[in-house]
Order: C-alpha cells, then structure tokens, then sequence
C-alpha cells in the first residue's frame, strides 16, 4: 500500500465545485487519493429538508432549542408506510463527478485520484432532524430509500473513479457523547455499528469506503472536544468487526492543543484492518508546520504509517487562505 497522504474530509468555502477541484487539485496533486467537491450544497441541515416533503411525517411545534428535531411520525401513521422524498445526493455526486472528469481529463487532477463523496449516513439524518422516539422505527426503511439513491449515482460513476465516506457526527456528538436527550438512551454504539454496517455492505468493492470521525465544526470548532482519541479506536474497531466489506480509510481530528500522551495513547489499541489508512486531523493552520511537527511526533509515539488533514471540513476558513492551508498539508504529508 502507498503511503497515505492527505485526506480532505469534504467541505470547502467555495460556492462551487469548479473552484474546489481548481483550487485543491493542482495544490494537492500526488499527496491526495482522494478529492471531494467541497460540498457547496450543504450537509444534514440540506438533506434534512427530505423529510418536510414526506408522506406520513409532519413538522412538530418548533422547540425551544433551536436545532432540536423537528418532525415526527403524523399520528396514526406507521414507519412502514411512509413514503420518503429524494434526498438529492445523487444528483449532486453525478453533476460533481461531471466536473470532476473534465478537470482530470484538463489534467488539474491527477489520473490516479478519485471523486469522494462525503455523505451523512441514514441514521445521522434521522438523528438530526427526527424526534428521537421516532427515529428507530422510520431507519430500516429510510435506509432502503437512501440506498436507491446512492446505487442511482453507482451505476452511473466508474467504480475506479470513486469513494464514499461516511460522516459519522450524529452518532459521535448525539449519542455516545450524550448530547441529545432520548436519542442516545435509545441507540447504543452496538445499534450505531449496525445501522453503518448495513448501509456500508451493499457498497460494491471496487468502490473506496471511508470513515471520518466528526466532533462537528461549526463556526470552526469542534461542538464538543474530543478527550482523546479512545472513543473513536473503540468505534473504529467495532466497524471493522462488523463491516465484511474493506474499510479503506479512516479520519480521526487531533485538536489544535494536543500533544500530549493522554490523547494519542489509546491508538496503541486500534486494531486497524490491513487495508485501512489512517489520517489524523493534526494539521492547523494558525501553528503552522511547528505545531503539525509536534503532533506528527506525539502520535507517533503511539502510531506509525498515518496520513494528515485538518480535524473537518474546511467551510469555516475564508477562501483566501485555502491555498496556504492545502500547502501546509502537503508539507506535512511529506513529513510524515
């Protein structure tokens, strides 16, 4: 396997996916497998919007937290019969890999690089914008609909040419950080492993299949700070018990200020699958390579053989300092 590189999770402050692939392809070109469209359309707030135009579920009153879920089953009405709207992320990932191909074919993306479509899973949706006691009745057959949509754009794309990741917030910050009440009395990490199994084994193998490990990123940070990186070697190990499939990478943020044993020791546990790359969200921009130095070194102690990116998305940074972000990355891919 060759050395990992540079992963880029997926958002970028671009308004399209001209600019994301014109800007981050030239800049990362032989340090990243891997490129996303910047994700312009947005995230779950975006794909959220599905379930205002489905039959059988109804907005609640709004709450008084305000991201609280907002729809629910309509009374009288089961899981069963539900009907769900599209989502749109196939029309999405097929207009992006379009783009995609031209660039390439221009030669601003390397020949050996992939289209990546990072993407919510069924559950972080549900999770997101569902009321929690109904959130586990409307999965199995919200899976299926999402299913068909990314099967849409799996028939459509060359296999060689792509990768999914999944984003796996909700599952992280909602329930097993606890910060949704209800939501993760209900859905223990064994449930979370089983619903991404489900959704991750139809997947074909020619087709690269990710894992970002997200702590959120709004504004910039993280919505809750990882302690260390303990609970996600414990996800990670129990994806890759359950998922029969490869799992070809997976992302896991380093915050800015930390260097220290505590949070980079319990990576001595992670039974990484051979096939599997790991990238460390270590690298940030306002310490510079220093600071991605001291990381690097921490995690080493604990870890070999890792590729680099930022902890998330990049949305939150001004679009004029994307260059110098993406040129401290492939710095640090070398080092590492």
């Amino acid at each position: 396997m060759s050395a990992p590189g540079v992963l880029l999770v997926g958002s970028f402050p671009f308004k399209t996916a001209e600019e994301a692939f014109d800007v981050a392809g030239p800049a990362l070109a032989g340090v990243a497998k891997r490129l996303p469209d910047g994700e312009a359309q947005g995230w779950v707030t975006f794909a959220g919007a599905t379930l205002a135009r489905a039959i059988g579920i109804e907005a609640k009153e709004q709450a008084t937290q305000p991201r609280a879920p907002r729809f629910r089953l309509k009374p009288g009405v089961e899981a069963k019969d539900v009907r769900f709207a599209p989502v749109g992320y196939d029309q999405i990932a097929l207009r992006s890999y379009d783009i995609f191909a031209k660039r390439r074919a221009d030669g601003k993306i390397s020949l050996a690089t992939r289209f990546q479509v990072s993407l919510p899973t069924p559950f972080g949706i549900l999770g997101h914008a569902v009321i929690p006691e109904h959130v586990g009745a409307l999965l199995p057959y919200f899976e299926k609909s999402y299913l068909a949509e990314v099967e849409t754009f799996l028939a459509a794309i060359p296999h060689q040419d792509l990768a999914i990741q999944w984003d796996l917030a909700i599952e992280i910050i909602a329930c097993l950080l606890a910060a949704t009440p209800g939501l993760a009395e209900r859905f223990s990490m064994a449930d979370l492993v089983q619903s991404i199994a489900r959704v991750s084994q139809p997947i074909p193998r020619e087709v690269e299949l990710g894992i970002h490990f997200c702590y959120g990123n709004l504004g910039g940070r993280h919505v809750i700070e990882p302690e260390s990186t303990a609970l996600m070697v414990r996800f990670y190990n129990a994806l890759g018990a359950a998922i029969a499939r490869p799992i070809d990478w997976a992302h896991m943020p380093v915050p800015k200020n930390r260097a220290d044993d505590a949070y980079f020791a319990p990576l001595q546990d992670l039974h990484l699958r051979p096939e599997t790359e790991l990238y460390l969200g270590l690298v940030h921009l306002d310490d510079g390579i220093e600071g991605t130095k001291r990381r690097i070194a921490a995690a080493r102690r604990y870890i070999s053989g890792f590729g680099v990116g930022w902890e998330c998305g990049l949305r939150a940074f001004k679009p004029e300092t994307i260059p110098a972000m993406l040129a401290l990355q492939k710095e640090a891919a070398l080092i590492v």
